[in-house]
């Protein structure tokens, strides 16, 4: 986790400030997501990292390998690593004022994802917005960044989105990839939630029926 937060801001030191239209590159046999026409590509440190500058901000996807044996069993192990990684981050900036804003979890392409803003302040930059989507896998995780001043704010809303909305996982990529214990009532499909819980409630009103029904009298 440090060696990939020392990338990060190495590769943020190198970006070039052409600005390039997004077009998809595939990262892996797993994960798509569109970057600028120029990107750059290296694989340092253990990790493979693309980098370039967008219209109104620039971009970094990193791809790093997760310690060996480290394997998380259920839900809450997963928001863990969020909440260690935002935290890590945070601490890295060092003198900078460093706030984290829109912190929440979310569903995206059926696999669970950590989207955060990192708002830093200093004297030689100003305010700089740094949005974050975290995708965990077992073997990997996956850090997305769109960076952009707050003077820019409203204007690169859009060319964000567009960015994170680009961001795509295999069809059969899902929950079981991030922890073991995936695939139990959290893990199941909507229709199938609606169903059991429907049965539930059938059951339930059967069985007050039975009890407050009224009797017959006996002759």
């Amino acid at each position: 986790m440090k060696k990939l937060l020392i990338v990060f801001y190495l590769t943020i030191a190198a970006v070039a400030t052409q600005a390039q239209d997004l077009k998809p590159v595939k990262i892996d046999s797993l994960v798509t997501v569109s970057l600028p026409t120029e990107f750059q590509k290296k694989d340092t440190l253990g990790q493979t990292i693309y980098s370039g500058t967008a219209s109104l901000g620039y971009v970094l996807v990193i791809k790093a390998p997760n310690p060996p044996g480290k394997v998380l069993k259920k839900e809450k192990d997963l928001n863990k690593v969020f909440k260690e990684y935002i935290s890590k981050l945070q601490k890295s900036v060092g003198n900078q004022q460093a706030v984290i804003l829109n912190d929440k979890d979310t569903i995206v392409n059926n696999v669970e994802v950590r989207d955060f803003i990192l708002s830093t302040t200093s004297d030689a930059e100003g305010v700089q917005l740094r949005r974050f989507r975290i995708l965990y896998t077992k073997p990997t995780t996956y850090t997305f960044q769109f960076v952009y001043t707050e003077a820019r704010k409203d204007i690169a809303k859009k060319e964000a989105d567009a960015f994170f909305a680009s961001i795509k996982t295999a069809p059969t990529f899902d929950g079981s990839d991030q922890y073991s214990m995936y695939g139990r009532f959290t893990g199941m499909s909507t229709t199938l939630k609606t169903i059991i819980i429907v049965a539930g409630v059938l059951v339930i009103a059967l069985v007050l029926w039975l009890i407050f029904r009224p009797k017959k009298k006996k002759d």
